[in-house]
């Protein structure tokens, strides 16, 4: 007969005088099935921002990436860190004032993979911005209130496009939305985000405890959903839309939302209250961090391979025995 001996680093089969080579082939396709389960259900970031780089790293090829696909690179500088943090738009410090720069999508900046993503890198997959706290009042500039369709849009690019934004809407309100390809805008009004499911929080225009973005998408398939939420405790995915034909992703894109030319801060300028100035804050947004993970699973045909090897070597070990 033939043991299996295991150590940290390998295994390997010590022969005894009942050495059986059909029990040797047979435990190793076990234990390789055993593998490839494990394998099939490996959860791994292949995006990995958490800033928590020193103050003031540059976000553009300085701040660490400590997911799969380290080598995917930043095309424009995208903001500096903070106190575990990416600052975009008017911080007090280690300000991002390119947000500012023209109305509309403005200041885009993509982090782009050196290959196409697609399923041989992963299948099942999900894409999170968690929000530290934002402020898109517009406090600093008692003459006007802050305008609406103010924010940060992501968006996920490959051979489609899907995307998530915060935003403000209306005269006072706030929002999440989606958008892709192939499919039409959506949209969850900041009241409909509660703890709880119980309405006793919402999503603001200011906000201390910030919320999340996510994606979830198969790129065997194509599909995604896109969802959000504040980050209290307990607090509830409001989903806001979905779409198919993603199944490949060559980069991810970072943009601001800007109403006019300075409503970021940039048109307090010279005033009492200078959001440009040092120490002084404007508009912003915090970035807490950016992932994009490997979600996968073990297919049922895996289960049922690992179940029927397992079950055949426990007879044949009877046997001869």
């Amino acid at each position: 007969m033939q043991i299996l001996q295991v150590s940290p680093h390998h295994f390997q089969f010590t022969n005894t005088p009942n050495t059986h080579p059909e029990m040797k082939n047979l435990i190793k396709l076990s234990l390789a099935a055993v593998c490839a389960a494990n394998l099939a259900s490996a959860s791994f970031n292949l995006v990995d921002y958490q800033f928590g780089d020193s103050n003031g790293t540059n976000v553009q090829g300085a701040a660490v990436n400590a997911g799969t696909e380290s080598d995917a690179a930043w095309n424009f500088p995208a903001g500096k860190v903070q106190n575990g943090n990416l600052n975009y738009g008017y911080t007090s410090s280690f300000k991002f004032t390119n947000v500012d720069g023209a109305t509309g999508t403005t200041a885009s900046r993509k982090l782009e993979f050196a290959d196409a993503l697609t399923t041989s890198d992963m299948t099942t997959y999900s894409f999170t911005v968690d929000f530290a706290k934002w402020d898109l009042r517009q406090n600093w500039d008692p003459d006007n209130a802050s305008a609406t369709n103010k924010g940060i849009i992501f968006s996920l690019l490959g051979n489609q496009t899907a995307s998530v934004a915060f935003t403000t809407s209306g005269t006072t309100g706030f929002r999440a939305l989606s958008q892709g390809t192939s499919t039409t805008y959506k949209q969850v009004n900041g009241s409909a985000f509660s703890a709880g499911g119980t309405g006793d929080s919402h999503l603001n225009r200011f906000e201390t405890l910030g919320g999340v973005l996510q994606i979830n998408g198969d790129l065997s398939d194509g599909t995604w959903t896109a969802q959000a939420r504040d980050n209290e405790a307990s607090a509830v995915w409001q989903v806001m839309g979905s779409g198919t034909g993603l199944t490949s992703i060559d980069s991810i894109v970072m943009a601001a939302r800007t109403p006019t030319v300075g409503s970021w801060g940039g048109a307090g300028s010279g005033a009492a209250t200078d959001p440009t100035a040092s120490g002084t804050a404007g508009d912003y947004m915090m970035i807490d961090s950016l992932t994009l993970t490997s979600t996968a699973v073990p297919e049922p045909s895996s289960y049922a391979l690992l179940a029927g090897m397992l079950a055949l070597t426990s007879v044949m070990l009877r046997r001869r025995q």
